[in-house]
């Protein structure tokens, strides 16, 4: 969802003694245009269940730490002005989840519980246990932050993973929005609303199914292309924002690749694979665009925006181009390599920060 890719932006350094007070109850307004609402927050999880709105519509509930809650305060939310709430009323709520942190409380004993477990019966059956998406413990799966990137799963609780990323950071992550398998995805994957950029899929649309191809994604939001389409829904526009439920397999032949995978556009092109792999952000450290090098692909996420992929080529002069798989046409912007080896982006100067 899309107040989640805010959070990954938040810093939460010394968050409790700088930011105010999380507010109960009261709309907040961030920069990007979200709006969220916290309802209750739990002290013995840490967590709070709040409530996402689009176009004064509630969209989605989910929960998330507090204290990445209110490290978006104020620099990149505030409470919601009488102005603004009269400009964009917020109607309707979601009934709230069961949450996912629920495993950090300790649960009471019943007096008519089971045997209790021998310490060397509970390892075993954590490693045994096989969360939402069917990954267990040891297994490489996919997560996003900053991009997706591989990682290992070290516990499974329900639909909950705590991860280690490729440079040993360990995070907590749910399926199915943040957790996929490697490679392809199947179609229990589709089922519960996974998708990846380039996938042929139908797209329902004023009441009927149309061929598309997803160009764009957003947590559980899509950005499907509608090739030779043109609906009243989307003013002559031939792409749509939809959410996975109004999603489904394409019934059309996949078109032919018109490059193969990892196949040079050009013959005065280089792949950038080992070049510049780890994670770049804007030097000012204030956010704007993220790109991701890894293997001679590039993950691109320009401000809260979604994730786009690229293969990444150099030319002459160290001039990187992007370009999708399968297409010959680079994309409408590229990096140029600066002399203090930063590197030059539409939307400012970008340094390598992590592996």
């Amino acid at each position: 969802m899309s107040l989640r890719i805010l959070l990954l932006l938040a810093p939460i350094a010394s968050v409790l003694a700088q930011n105010p007070p999380l507010q109960m109850n009261v709309v907040y307004v961030c920069t990007d245009g979200q709006r969220f609402k916290v309802f209750s927050c739990n002290d013995t999880t840490g967590s709070c269940d709040y409530q996402n709105y689009q176009n004064g519509q509630a969209s989605q509930r989910s929960e998330a730490l507090k204290v990445h809650l209110t490290a978006l305060l104020p620099a990149k939310c505030h409470a919601q002005t009488p102005a603004e709430a009269q400009a964009d009323p917020h109607r309707r709520e979601i009934a709230s989840a069961p949450s996912s942190f629920a495993g950090r409380a300790a649960a009471p004993r019943s007096a008519t519980a089971s045997p209790t477990p021998t310490p060397a019966d509970a390892p075993n059956a954590a490693a045994r246990a096989i969360g939402g998406g069917g990954f267990k413990v040891g297994d490489i799966v996919r997560v996003l932050t900053s991009g997706w990137q591989d990682a290992q799963v070290l516990q499974v609780r329900g639909n909950s993973y705590r991860v280690r990323l490729e440079d040993g950071i360990e995070v907590s992550k749910s399926w199915p929005i943040e957790v996929r398998r490697q490679g392809k995805l199947t179609a229990a994957d589709h089922a519960a609303g996974q998708w990846d950029l380039h996938d042929q899929v139908q797209v329902l649309v004023d009441g009927r199914w149309m061929e598309g191809k997803i160009v764009g994604l957003r947590y559980n939001s899509y950005k499907v292309q509608l090739p030779g389409e043109r609906t009243l829904a989307i003013d002559g526009d031939r792409t749509v924002d939809t959410g996975a439920e109004n999603l489904r397999a394409s019934t059309a032949p996949p078109p032919p690749a018109a490059r193969p995978a990892g196949q040079s556009p050009n013959p005065r092109l280089a792949s950038c694979a080992g070049k510049y792999d780890g994670r770049w952000e804007h030097v000012s450290g204030m956010g704007g665009m993220t790109v991701v090098f890894r293997s001679g692909k590039a993950t691109v996420i320009e401000g809260l925006s979604g994730s786009m992929e690229f293969e990444c080529w150099i030319g002459g002069g160290g001039h990187i181009s992007l370009y999708e798989a399968g297409s010959s046409t680079p994309f409408a912007y590229g990096f140029d390599v600066n002399n203090d080896g930063t590197l030059q982006t539409p939307m400012g100067a970008i340094k390598k920060i992590g592996h």
